[in-house]
């Protein structure tokens, strides 16, 4: 699944995919799946509270997959932004578009 986003003053592409969660869990050495469950949880619960090291590893990873130039390290894409904050401009599109990359299109099928 792909969305295109504005973020830190121009139009990117997100990409949430079947690769994502192995890419990951090779870059940084955690499950992808449990820690989008941590951080959607703690969205809903208080905004203010969300871990940004997941959120900054997981959009920068969907925006790679994308085909944006962020760098080779979350840490050189993070200090090419303008603004501090920018990274919080898309938190809803990145827990959207995994949200709906979970949803399966196929029906049950009965017995």
């Amino acid at each position: 699944m792909k969305r295109t986003v504005s973020f830190n003053g121009k139009e990117c592409t997100i990409v949430n995919n079947a690769l994502l969660p192995r890419k990951y869990r090779h870059q940084f050495g955690r499950d992808l799946i449990v820690d989008m469950q941590k951080m959607a949880d703690s969205y809903k619960s208080n905004p203010d509270a969300v871990n940004t090291d997941v959120l900054e590893n997981i959009t920068w990873l969907m925006l790679k997959e994308g085909g944006e130039d962020v760098g080779g390290t979350v840490e050189e894409w993070l200090a090419s932004l303008d603004d501090t904050f920018a990274i919080y401009e898309i938190i809803e599109d990145v827990l959207g578009l995994w949200v709906n990359g979970r949803v399966t299109t196929s029906a049950v099928k009965k017995k």
